[in-house]
């Protein structure tokens, strides 16, 4: 059946005297009832040279969440400029390997990583995969604490291989990179907690970002041996880079984030 004769929303068929209402977005049609719109506004519609728009619930949704992509979109672009300018240092880059590495940070890019949770002492699969959910939501809800539906991740997984006395960090997977987006600008709130806690929370990094941050790391500690004072490394663009700071506390703060 051709979906010009039924409601997208209710799916049932037009009347003979209804007059479908079209969404500006996706040009999908709705029976009027289902669009919300009142009787002023719907006679606004039909107008020729009308300036009211109506989009659908999935295309409101869509532009509400536009704001998010152009920022992902942003962080993205910073990424590739600056694998191009150290395109120009190594001749061993290629184009391929950005494309890959894009892709790849993409993949990761709704994942979360959660370090320092303690693991079930059962021997159970199905038991210890429920305590590690059980600690990730808890986690998740000491940092959320403003929000009223909770994300819970879609799946978690305990990263390497099991070793008496030694806790694997776990990678959790939600929906989308929005979510990870709150949890990691609210996962501060885990070391100011009374008392501080013990678990670090992470973006899933590629292997070149954990090399590449490696790399910052021995630089800023050489760099420190050598003398120089108040340097950190902090996120601009999007990008890591060593700065200098004014303060003390400004340097623990953003050591913590880059752990």
């Amino acid at each position: 059946m051709s979906d010009n004769t039924i409601c997208n929303c209710c799916n049932s068929l037009f009347a003979d005297l209804d007059v479908p209402i079209k969404c500006d977005g996706c040009a999908l049609l709705f029976n009027p009832k289902c669009s919300g719109l009142s009787a002023s506004e719907l006679k606004c519609l039909g107008l020729k040279n009308r300036l009211l728009k109506f989009f659908c619930s999935d295309c409101e949704k869509g532009l509400k969440e536009l704001p998010e992509l152009k920022s992902l979109l942003n962080k993205l672009l910073v990424e590739v400029e600056n694998l191009k300018s150290n395109l120009g240092n190594n001749s061993n880059l290629s184009n391929e390997f950005i494309i890959n590495e894009i892709n790849e940070h993409n993949k990761r890019a709704k994942n979360v990583i959660f370090y320092n949770i303690q693991e079930s002492n059962s021997n159970q699969t199905g038991e210890r995969l429920s305590y590690d959910n059980k600690q990730v939501n808890r986690t998740i809800a000491s940092i959320l604490v403003d929000t009223d539906n909770l994300p819970t991740p879609l799946k978690v997984i305990r990263l390497g291989r099991y070793q008496p006395g030694k806790l694997r960090p776990i990678k959790a997977i939600f929906e989308s990179d929005s979510i990870v987006f709150d949890i990691i600008r609210n996962k501060n709130k885990l070391t100011h907690s009374n008392p501080p806690s013990t678990i670090y929370i992470f973006t899933d990094r590629t292997p070149y970002q954990r090399d590449y941050m490696k790399s910052l790391k021995e630089e800023l500690m050489t760099r420190t041996k050598n003398g120089e004072a108040g340097l950190t490394i902090k996120f601009i663009k999007g990008t890591p880079k060593i700065v200098i700071v004014n303060t003390a506390s400004n340097t623990l703060n953003n050591s913590q984030n880059f752990r």
